[in-house]
């Protein structure tokens, strides 16, 4: 008769302990999946916002090239200023529909430091693209809209004075450098947020 009891007992304890088992596997399975899932969301959206910020980086490089020929070769002043000029607008109209909109995607999936790589991808791009404005605008004698040329705005002068530039003739050459870091710099945080060696492999 004990030895039924003690069967009976061991034999109960042992099918709760597989339920118990069976349910914390189960636990497990859905916790991993739930963030296999988020890590899959964060990971687009990551490698989203890097292709459309390198590409909207590229953009701005490629603006300062007729803007580099306008000394080299003076006869041709105006049509290397009208052609940075066609480049930079172009710039511009995608970072305001294509960059804006990623930026958007990015603050409501991202972590908090990549996040903060975001945001100093965009502030070292805006400097650029400023930068590279008021230079196209200096070279035409007026601001870029057709009005009389106006001096740089405060926060504007501000970015730059942190940076050691002079806010009416910056170093294009580092201010795009500085981007390209910025940029560098988002995909090692967003690599190393996603337990990744790489964010685009």
């Amino acid at each position: 008769m004990l030895g039924a009891t003690v069967g009976a007992l061991g034999t109960a304890v042992t099918g709760a302990a597989a339920a118990l088992l069976t349910r914390s596997t189960a636990r497990h399975q859905v916790k991993a999946e739930a963030f296999r899932t988020l890590r899959e969301s964060r990971r687009a959206t990551y490698t989203s916002f890097a292709e459309t910020s390198g590409r909207y980086l590229e953009m701005l490089s490629t603006t300062l090239i007729p803007l580099e020929r306008v000394e080299r070769f003076p006869d041709q002043r105006n049509e290397w200023i009208e052609d940075a000029h066609k480049r930079w607008k172009k710039a511009l109209r995608y970072r305001q529909n294509e960059v804006q909109r990623e930026r958007v995607l990015l603050r409501l999936d991202a972590t908090r430091p990549v996040a903060d790589a975001a945001q100093e991808v965009a502030k070292r791009c805006v400097l650029l693209s400023r930068a590279t404005g008021r230079a196209i605008a200096a070279n035409m004698g007026q601001d870029l809209d057709t009005g009389p040329l106006t001096p740089p705005s405060p926060g504007y002068i501000e970015l730059l004075a942190e940076d050691g530039l002079d806010p009416e003739t910056p170093d294009l050459d580092r201010l795009q450098s500085e981007a390209r870091d910025a940029y560098n710099a988002f995909l090692r945080t967003a690599a190393h947020d996603l337990g990744e060696n790489g964010l685009l492999a």
